[in-house]
């Protein structure tokens, strides 16, 4: 029998311990996203990809997305609502940046027959992203949130999965008008960055406290209207159908194991944990490894050659991968000055992963 196929916000509803694989400019791409598919991540999300630019350009189209048919994973997890384990397929989301409801809803039109879920970026810090009225720059714009929110659900249909990813703010009154004005608009889910915009996730520690009070925020509005759910999914998945159920949340930010995941939900309240810096260490942080398995390394550079990566990608993927693997720093900085294809498979190839 074929898995089931539940777009975002529904298996976050039917399951418990959803695992997210953030949005990663670069690095979150088809042969990553299908290799952290293969170690119980049940979401993965593309790059995030500029709507206006995908909309009218199919050169930006062909170079910012890709999928395929076995990149999704197959799971079996029990549904807290059935008492019985399902097998589904993993989920795809695609992740698109606008300052207006119209190119997102062009870009959103566009992709959404070959993804599961659209999301709109709202915590994007680099300057020159809120230069262009993206990103972290709307976060405090909430009218706008919910207009382009609404106007993808109108083009796409109520059913389809449409997200919102946040950062907090340091006025926390901002996060909870933020997170209604969204949901209001018939957003299925909320992804919640634990760091402000002005906050650093290489030196600022991620704040529990305010993406707990942001999930309240979500579960106080106390509704999966018919905007954001499909009532029909939502009896075959016993979720409550819009009648008043809580739209589910993801927490994000500093899960390096898969014991930070499950502590995250459970001190948060969110339905799913999202990594991004600790897959990229390691992949199989899902699965419960304590760092990148052998085996993945090599599934890895399988995908990447079947599937194509640029060299510079394919180089800091497989460092990030074997950074505490290498017998030396002599051998690390070697490893770091290998610039083609052939010279890292050559390595890896004496290294025994492939």
């Amino acid at each position: 029998m074929e898995p089931g196929a539940l777009p975002p916000h529904h298996l976050l509803g039917a399951f418990e311990h959803v695992n997210v694989c953030a949005p990663m400019v670069r690095y979150s791409k088809l042969p990553f996203r299908a290799l952290v598919a293969q170690y119980n991540t049940h979401i993965t999300t593309t790059p995030m990809i500029l709507a206006a630019e995908f909309s009218r350009h199919p050169q930006a189209r062909d170079a910012e997305f890709s999928t395929n048919q076995a990149e999704r994973g197959t799971f079996r997890l029990p549904s807290q609502h059935t008492n019985r384990d399902v097998v589904f397929r993993g989920s795809l989301v695609c992740q698109l940046a606008a300052s207006e409801a119209g190119p997102l809803a062009d870009a959103a039109e566009l992709v959404s027959p070959f993804v599961d879920g659209i999301d709109l970026n709202c915590g994007c810090p680099q300057p020159w992203a809120y230069a262009e009225h993206i990103g972290s720059y709307l976060l405090r714009q909430p009218e706008t949130v919910r207009d382009m929110v609404r106007t993808v659900k109108d083009r796409l249909g109520h059913a389809y999965c449409v997200s919102v990813k946040i950062r907090i703010d340091a006025d926390l009154r901002r996060t909870d008008t933020l997170v209604r004005n969204a949901l209001h608009a018939g957003a299925s889910l909320i992804t919640i960055h634990g760091r402000t915009m002005h906050e650093s996730s290489a030196s600022d520690p991620v704040h529990l406290d305010a993406v707990k009070f942001a999930v309240d925020c979500a579960n106080a509005c106390g509704l999966q209207t018919a905007r954001g759910t499909s009532p029909h999914d939502a009896w075959v998945w016993a979720e409550d159908g819009g009648s008043g159920g809580r739209a589910p949340c993801i927490v994000n930010g500093d899960i390096w194991t898969n014991d930070d995941a499950v502590e995250w939900r459970r001190y948060t309240g969110a339905r799913g944990a999202m990594s991004a810096r600790g897959l990229l260490v390691n992949p199989a942080l899902f699965a419960g490894e304590p760092r990148t398995p052998p085996e993945a390394i090599t599934r890895f550079v399988d995908h990447a050659m079947s599937w194509g990566l640029p060299t510079s990608f394919l180089h800091r993927h497989l460092a990030y991968m074997l950074e505490d693997r290498m017998p030396s720093r002599a051998e690390s900085i070697y490893f770091n000055s290998l610039a083609s294809p052939a010279s890292i498979l050559d390595w890896l190839s004496d290294a025994g992963y492939v």
